[in-house]
């Protein structure tokens, strides 16, 4: 496996990178990598922490601050990729950073019949079949959080999009149980094994999300068509800004599940074109843990760096995080206005975002601060919070990480 996805790491950049200042559009279906869980969770959490360490050049390089620079900035510009599109945040009306991607026909409308369980990943949910045909992807958020995630995957995708970033469309959606039904041949699929999902399952399952009203609320995302290759690998392309100062746009709605694995390339017959996926621990959202927890955007999941201080420190070593910052609701979560962007990390290290540039860095924060208030509300809005306090709270935050990172590199 090891060999292979090498071998396809190697295709990938002989193949699609660009030379300096050329738009990196790939005219040609080059698989990505292959979803392999462990492998990644591997790589990322112990490789590649060594990697950098053993990595000579690369280390002298940032210590005499002189980084490999950027593939395709050119004048503090960049050409449309496979990754991204220019969009100018200053010409978009309220109603177009509200729906971001979404089209009228990509509302999902009941009734919703069931086509498999999913179960993979820190959220589960159903993949559907709505009353047009389409599919979609319905994922609920954890027991005791209610909005958390779904609302933070909806008004996360709307940023990202309006960034320039291709996103699926992500839509909270609110269904009774009437209006969910379950065939004779819906599977749960767990570990690449299939097994009948019975009445009595689905009913334990819903029980443990059903909402006060007897309605249930999830995040619904439209299945992507038509062919999709797999994930895109971030040390590929780790010479393209839009990826390396991703970083960035993640620090600042804290999403910090960031890996090859939350990727997809997809392939329409002319080009491919690369996808971000799962916002879900975006804001202070954490599926896995029901909130995140005040080092999430800290630390690593595995920080060696944080573990050879408390070795050498005996266990202590100074936080820059408050140890007490406490939840602002079930719906937000932990999401603190205290951010320092240079600092800022997801779960598991990720190669573009360790090659990021003060140049890389200056054109997002130029692109984050051209976002209104008002603009900053739109997207949120898709959030669908029950309580104003809660949308409040988040353009509030969102504000203040925007201006950290506008302080740190914008003069």
């Amino acid at each position: 496996m090891g060999l292979c996805l090498c071998l396809t790491a190697a295709q990938l950049s002989c193949a699609t990178t660009p030379s300096r200042g050329e738009p990196a559009i790939i005219t040609r279906p080059i698989p990505g990598l292959a979803r392999v869980g462990w492998w990644q969770w591997f790589k990322n959490t112990w490789l590649f922490q060594f990697e950098q360490a053993l990595n000579l050049p690369r280390t002298v390089r940032h210590l005499i601050g002189q980084p490999q620079p950027s593939r395709n900035l050119v004048d503090g510009r960049i050409l449309d990729s496979s990754f991204y599109t220019n969009r100018d945040v200053g010409r978009m009306t309220l109603e177009e950073l509200r729906w971001g991607p979404t089209k009228p026909e990509d509302l999902p409308r009941a009734p919703y019949t069931i086509l498999k369980f999913k179960v993979e990943g820190v959220t589960p949910g159903f993949f559907v079949k709505d009353a047009k045909e389409d599919r979609y992807l319905f994922k609920f958020d954890p027991p005791g959080q209610a909005e958390s995630a779904s609302g933070a995957e909806a008004a996360a995708s709307k940023l990202l999009h309006a960034l320039g970033y291709y996103v699926p469309t992500y839509e909270v959606v609110v269904f009774r149980g009437e209006e969910l039904h379950l065939p004779s041949g819906a599977v749960v699929e767990r570990q690449g094994k299939r097994m009948p999902l019975t009445p009595e399952r689905l009913t334990e399952l819903l029980d443990a999300v059903r909402r006060p009203d007897g309605t249930y609320r999830v995040s619904a995302s439209k299945i992507l068509p038509p062919r999709i290759l797999g994930s895109f690998s971030f040390k590929v392309f780790s010479g393209l800004t839009e990826l390396r100062a991703l970083k960035l746009a993640y620090a600042w709605i804290n999403n910090t599940d960031a890996k090859d694995l939350n990727t997809l390339m997809v392939w329409d017959g002319a080009r491919m074109t690369g996808y971000l996926i799962d916002f879900g621990t975006s804001f202070g959202a954490d599926p896995r843990l029901g909130v995140k927890r005040p080092k999430d955007g800290w630390e690593y999941l595995w920080d060696s760096r944080v573990f050879l201080q408390r070795l050498v420190l005996l266990g202590w070593h100074p936080k820059p995080y408050d140890v007490r910052e406490p939840p602002f609701s079930p719906a937000v979560g932990l999401f603190s206005p205290r951010l320092d962007p240079r600092r800022w990390k997801p779960q598991y290290p990720v190669y573009a975002f360790e090659e990021l540039t003060k140049d890389d860095a200056r054109w997002m924060a130029k692109k984050l601060a051209a976002f209104t208030p008002e603009q900053l509300r739109a997207c949120v809005s898709a959030a669908q919070y029950s309580r104003k306090e809660d949308e409040d709270r988040i353009v509030e935050v969102l504000l203040a990480r925007r201006q950290a990172i506008v302080d740190a590199y914008l003069e």
